[in-house]
């Protein structure tokens, strides 16, 4: 799934129905500036955006600990990591 579907899908819709509207927002809108300020891949900005939600305190004091962190994973496991490239060198005359 890529990640604007599992954030459309997945998890505004469990943050709506835990926060409500504007809450939900707000997480959102945290969420997308780690996602912005993060460098990497599309999916390694998107795990930022997960953990931004499963970090705040507002998220933990409301599912706890242990949900929040099963839900990071959860969501993080919609968008499937992208392939490393990865690049050998060897001297001239080494292969």
């Amino acid at each position: 799934m890529d990640l604007e579907t599992a954030i459309e899908t997945k998890i505004e819709p469990q943050l709506l129905d835990t926060f409500g509207p504007s809450m939900s927002r707000c997480l959102l809108t945290m969420a997308t500036l780690s996602y912005i300020t993060t460098v990497g891949g599309k999916t390694q900005r998107y795990r930022a955006f997960v953990d931004s939600i499963c970090a705040d305190e507002r998220v933990i004091d409301q599912w706890g600990e242990a949900a929040a962190t099963e839900r990071s994973t959860e969501w993080k496991d919609l968008v499937p990591l992208e392939p490393q490239t990865v690049v050998v060198l060897t001297p001239p005359g080494a292969g």
